[in-house]
């Protein structure tokens, strides 16, 4: 009596099965890794908006006005809504401004913030 080599029905759906769940994480975490790379993109033009929004500041020969304020500027060919916000500190000659950099005008979160300070434009000279 000869017995036929092969694969059993049974080994055969738990080698489908083995190899869906695979397939399954391995598209997951495709798709995770992109949102990722678009939100790390999205931060880093924002510390660049951030960044160039500060030093504009301190490179002005006026004061910013004490406040916020808010703008809109556009890079990487998209656009980027500041919220600068200009305070006093104990020195009479430096204000601080904090800058947050969002995607959306009307978000309450922001995708990059930094602060800094800026000095009497008449010592600037």
């Amino acid at each position: 009596m000869s017995r036929q080599q092969g694969f059993t029905l049974i080994e055969i759906l738990v080698a489908m099965t083995i190899l869906a769940v695979g397939v399954t994480a391995l598209v997951s975490a495709a798709g995770a890794s992109a949102f990722r790379a678009d939100d790390l993109r999205n931060r880093e033009y924002g510390r660049w908006v951030a960044a160039n929004a500060l030093v504009e500041w301190q490179a002005l020969p006026t004061w910013p006005e004490l406040g916020t304020k808010n703008t809109e500027t556009t890079m990487g060919g998209r656009s980027w809504y500041l919220r600068t916000i200009t305070q006093r500190v104990e020195d009479p000659d430096l204000r601080r401004i904090d800058i947050e950099v969002r995607l959306d005008e009307e978000a309450d979160s922001y995708v990059y913030a930094v602060s800094g300070i800026v000095g009497n434009p008449e010592f600037r000279q």
